[in-house]
């Protein structure tokens, strides 16, 4: 009697510890209903089958006490929640073979990769073993996004005032080890956002026992050290290397191509100095540009004493302008661009020279004037001021658009020490971004030479309207 009163007692002091455990894990996450207590062999919970009634039971015992009221499941119900607890089960074995759990248990999964196995005595002679194991590691990573702009440009049309395009940028970081057998194993490494090539490395490797002829095969990535130190060995190589032993005589062979090349840096007074070849054709090509032959003809003379600059020359205003790639709106007008303004020599097209040779750059050097359209000598007339008659407002025989002038529509006007720079005293024009091939670069600029002013090109503010070209 005494220990049947005893044993009540330890099951009333459980029932009410398990009945606080079950309030305050209602109460939400931050309460100790989340600390896990496993439970005693004494707590079972069972599934119950009745033929008669077709019904599932669900049971809840201490010992042989029913400490719940069942929970009655139809076989659809059950059915669901048992495909439920197997996939909570088998997602929650998955997390625990990635992160190296259950080591300790013999039929736990250590990889995410379960091991495959291989019943051929023919697989096992080649490969020294049954099994294939792969072990993956890394990080796959991917943003998906959509773009849309609307601009309510009256020069484009209803349909392309709207653009509506999909960004998608992927990062991939893995590496991968394969075994199969005792025999073989692959080694790879990809990563987009490696700095070179040969990062990316991937590498087979067959190694027999080592009574056989081939001590070693290696296909991918592979590296030839020499002990040598008149002949360095090679690295970074992709290709095939093979080592053989024939009793007492070992060769090693490769075949491959190599990824990398070998500098020497010498250094002198404590600077670094290192050869290099420079082609003429390898030039940043389309950013700098002379603003007229007078600059590009007096370049080598000016910079003979450099750092002293010998030039008179000194450019206190200009204004560039350029093809209007990105739609701005700020900015932009009409404008006339000649190749052959304010040139005195050198001159391709027929225009009339009115200043001898090699004076300084001027608008009153040929006939091009943009400062006297319409005056008598002058090849320009009033017609050049529309954008739709520039053709006919020039009167330069055999002049055709895109060797002798060329004419825009909303052209951006650059930001000086933004988009570009210009050497005041050389007179050439640096860009941050180069030029298209089918891009116009148009400069209009004014300098000194002592007390003179001198000018090429026409300013947007020079008493010119907004709707006309300049």
């Amino acid at each position: 009697m005494r220990a049947n009163l005893k044993f009540n007692f330890f099951l009333f002091i459980f029932l009410l510890f398990s009945g606080i455990i079950q309030i305050y894990g209602q109460r939400g996450e931050s309460d100790i209903g989340q600390i896990d207590f496993p439970d005693p062999p004494s707590y079972i919970e069972n599934y119950l089958y009745d033929p008669a009634s077709d019904l599932y039971y669900f049971n809840t015992k201490v010992g042989e006490y029913d400490i719940n009221y069942p929970i009655i499941l139809t076989p659809e119900e059950y059915q669901e929640l048992i495909l439920k607890e197997d996939l909570k089960d088998y997602y929650k074995e998955k997390i625990d073979a990635e992160d190296g759990k259950k080591e300790g248990s013999e039929n736990a999964q250590k990889n995410l990769i379960p091991e495959i196995y291989v019943n051929s005595k023919l697989f096992q002679s080649i490969f020294g073993g049954n099994t294939i194991e792969v072990i993956p590691q890394g990080s796959l990573e991917v943003d998906l996004g959509v773009l849309y702009t609307k601009q309510d440009n009256p020069s484009f049309s209803p349909r392309n005032r709207s653009n509506l395009t999909f960004d998608f940028d992927q990062r991939i970081g893995l590496s991968l080890l394969g075994k199969v057998g005792t025999r073989v194993q692959v080694n790879a490494n990809f990563d987009t956002q490696s700095s070179f090539d040969f990062q990316n490395l991937l590498k087979l490797e067959f190694e027999p026992t080592e009574d056989d002829i081939i001590q070693k095969i290696e296909i991918g990535n592979v590296s030839m050290p020499l002990s040598s130190s008149l002949i360095s060995g090679a690295q970074s190589l992709f290709g095939v290397k093979t080592e053989l032993k024939f009793g007492k005589t070992s060769i090693k062979a490769i075949f491959s191509e190599q990824k990398s090349e070998s500098r020497s840096v010498v250094s002198e007074g404590g600077g670094t100095v290192q050869e290099f070849e420079f082609r003429a054709l390898d030039y940043d090509e389309n950013r700098h540009f002379f603003l007229s032959h007078f600059f590009r003809n007096k370049y080598d003379q000016s910079l003979e004493n450099y750092p002293y600059i010998n030039s008179n020359v000194q450019i206190t205003r200009a204004e560039v302008w350029v093809t209007n790639r990105t739609n701005q709106l700020n900015d932009v007008r009409n404008i006339l661009a000649f190749q052959d303004l304010g040139e005195s020599d050198n001159v391709s097209s027929v225009v009339n020279i009115l200043s001898p040779s090699n004076s300084y750059p001027d608008n009153s050097n040929n006939s091009l004037d943009p400062t006297s359209i319409g005056d008598a000598g002058s090849q320009l007339t009033s017609l050049v001021r529309d954008i739709a008659s520039v053709q006919q407002g020039i009167l330069v025989p055999n002049t055709n658009e895109g060797i002798d002038y060329g004419k825009l529509e909303n052209a951006k006007k650059l930001r000086e020490n933004i988009d570009y720079e210009i050497h005041p005293q050389l007179g050439y024009i640096s860009l941050t971004q180069k030029l298209e091939n089918d891009e116009i670069l148009a400069v209009a600029f004014q300098y000194t030479v002592g007390d003179q002013v001198f000018q090429v090109g026409e300013f947007a503010n020079d008493g010119v309207q907004a709707t006309e070209v300049t």
